[in-house]
C-alpha cells in the first residue's frame, strides 16, 4: 500500500484468517469514507472454497471479516458498494450475486433470471441505479433500478403489511424509429424499458390465484 503517490510502499500483513499466499480477487475503496477499503480473496486453487470479504477502516492497518453468514463454496471474485447507502454491498461469487444492506451481517442471493454462474465483475450505473454483472462464460446482465434494496430490512421482510417501495421518476418522451448503417456485425442494441412508471412493492406472502385455491381444496 502507498499513500504518497507510489514513492513508498508497505506490505499489508494483518488479514485475519486468510491463508498465506491467497489471491486478492478485488480491492475496493469506499465511496463514503476515505479511510475505508474492502478486499475479497480467492483461494480455490488450493481447495479452499470459503468466502472471504474483509473491511479496513484505517487505510489497511487492521482488517475484520464481513463475510457474515456466507457459506462454502461461495468463492468471492468481485465487490461493489452502493453510492447512496454505505452499508449496501454486492459481491460476485462462483455461484451468482449476493447483496447485504447491513454491512455484511446477512447476505441474500439475487436470483431472478440470472443463471448459476461465476460472476467475475460488478459495476453500478449511478444515474439509473442499475447493477451491471459480468459472468464467466454467459455474458452480461443488468439488474434495473436496484434502489428498492436500500429500503429492505428484517423488519420490512417480516411485516405482515403491504410495503410500497420508492418509485423512480417516470419520464415522458416520444418514441421514434431509427436506422443504423455502416456499423457492421459489431453493432448491438437491446429493447428499451416499457413506457410509464414502475411500482415496486413487497408483500410477505403472494396472494393465491383462484386456481391455486381450488387445487388446495381438492387436496384437502
Amino acid at each position: 500500500m502507498t499513500e504518497d503517490g507510489g514513492k513508498n510502499w508497505r506490505k499489508i500483513e494483518s488479514f485475519p484468517d486468510i491463508p498465506e499466499m491467497t489471491y486478492v480477487s478485488c480491492l475496493y475503496a469506499s465511496q463514503h469514507d476515505a479511510n475505508t477499503v474492502y478486499a475479497t480473496f480467492d483461494n480455490h486453487k488450493r481447495a479452499d472454497y470459503k468466502p472471504y470479504v474483509l473491511v479496513s477502516n484505517d487505510r489497511g492497518k487492521s482488517w475484520k471479516s464481513i463475510s457474515g453468514d456466507l457459506k462454502e463454496p461461495q468463492v468471492v471474485y468481485s465487490f461493489v458498494q452502493d453510492h447512496i447507502k454505505k452499508d449496501l454491498f454486492f459481491i460476485g461469487t462462483e455461484y451468482g450475486v449476493f447483496f447485504t444492506n447491513n454491512g455484511g451481517e446477512k447476505w441474500i442471493q439475487l436470483k431472478g433470471n440470472l443463471p448459476t454462474q461465476a460472476v467475475r465483475d460488478l459495476d453500478i450505473q449511478k444515474r439509473e441505479n442499475d447493477l451491471a454483472i459480468a459472468t464467466f462464460g454467459r455474458g452480461f446482465y443488468i439488474l434495473d433500478n436496484y434502489s428498492p434494496l436500500r429500503e429492505t430490512s428484517e423488519k420490512v421482510l417480516n411485516d405482515e403489511n403491504y410495503k410500497l417501495l420508492p418509485v423512480k421518476d417516470a419520464l415522458m418522451f416520444t418514441k421514434r424509429s431509427a436506422t443504423f448503417s455502416g456499423v457492421g456485425a459489431s453493432f448491438y442494441k437491446a429493447d428499451n424499458p416499457p413506457f410509464g412508471a414502475t411500482f415496486t412493492y413487497y408483500i410477505k406472502e403472494v396472494p393465491k390465484t383462484l386456481k391455486q385455491q381450488r387445487q388446495e381444496k381438492k387436496k384437502n
